[in-house]
């Protein structure tokens, strides 16, 4: 029965993966939609969102057996709930890509960025990849450190989120009120997906530790915090 049990999870780690990869790719794939006006590519990130159902149920068909079927405890349990928990992050990141290329898609073929705020967009695309590729490491090796630093990287995208709240409700804001409720959405969409990144990797140094990571470091069972 262990042997059994131990087989789903392999399976259901490797589902994980490859839905981290997805996500990454289709976020990668809305930017371009959004700042090159490629409806083509819009397309193919709808499209894959849409197929990613597919891996969500074999996921949660997975979880199901194990649990009901398996009867975990202990560490094991904690693995099936972690990666449940998981399976809703990565939904919610391929949902944020969605958002991303629908609203390139609404605004075609006109820009959604206006030029100047371009760089800052791409900057914040491209901080959401590398935290992306990062979290498939720490999905691969559940290297606990390297989780915890997730927190600290993200803080990039969460400054670059600020910067340009501040420039939206600027007075002297010259792309007019639509540009703004658009890059306003934009950045809520590619600051939500680095968190979602920082929550699913401190669920990975939950399960592989035991303890909940706050801030970057580790919460010991007395309250007190471990670096």
């Amino acid at each position: 029965m262990r042997i059994v049990f131990h087989s789903k999870l392999d399976e259901f780690a490797d589902h994980l993966a490859r839905f981290c990869e997805i996500d990454g790719r289709l976020l990668e794939r809305a930017t371009t939609a959004l700042l090159e006006s490629d409806e083509v590519a819009a397309r193919e990130v709808l499209d894959g969102e849409a197929d990613l159902r597919e891996l969500r149920e074999a996921c949660e068909q997975l979880a199901f057996e194990m649990l009901l079927l398996e009867a975990p405890v202990a560490g094991d349990l904690r693995q099936v709930v972690s990666g449940i928990y998981i399976v809703e992050h990565f939904n919610r990141m391929a949902a944020l890509a969605a958002h991303v290329a629908r609203l390139a898609r609404l605004r075609h073929p006109r820009a959604v960025v206006p030029e100047p705020l371009v760089p800052v967009i791409r900057e914040m695309a491209d901080h959401d990849a590398a935290l992306a590729t990062r979290l498939r490491q720490v999905l691969a090796e559940q290297n606990v450190d390297l989780g915890l630093s997730m927190h600290g990287a993200d803080d990039a995208v969460d400054t670059l989120h600020s910067g340009l709240m501040r420039r939206l409700s600027s007075e002297d804001w010259p792309h007019g009120s639509v540009a703004a409720v658009d890059l306003a959405l934009l950045a809520r969409y590619y600051e939500r997906f680095g968190d979602h990144t920082v929550s699913v990797a401190n669920r990975i140094v939950y399960l592989a530790t035991g303890r909940k990571p706050a801030d970057g470091v580790l919460e010991p069972e007395d309250g007190g915090i471990v670096d």
